[in-house]
């Protein structure tokens, strides 16, 4: 089993960096900083709630398995979740 903390899930369900800066209107460099430590100008694995709201509202819409537990917590897969 594997933790992917809230960014990296999204990023994931989204199919990678671009297609979740695409569909919230940040560049992928914005995104990318989601993943990146505090230390580093990063999120530390956060989603900005700005973002959240989007989120939500586009996989209510396109059937994506993205929660609001998901943009607090992450989410844990097992290897044939992956």
């Amino acid at each position: 089993m594997r933790h992917l903390n809230p960014a990296q899930y999204v990023i994931k369900m989204f199919g990678g960096v671009k297609a979740t800066a695409r569909a919230v209107g940040r560049t992928p460099g914005a995104v990318i900083f989601w993943k990146h430590p505090k230390t580093r100008g990063g999120r530390g694995g956060n989603v900005p709630s700005i973002a959240q709201r989007i989120i939500l509202k586009i996989a209510k819409r396109d059937g994506l398995d993205i929660t609001p537990e998901d943009l607090t917590y992450g989410r844990n897969l097992t290897t044939a979740g992956e």
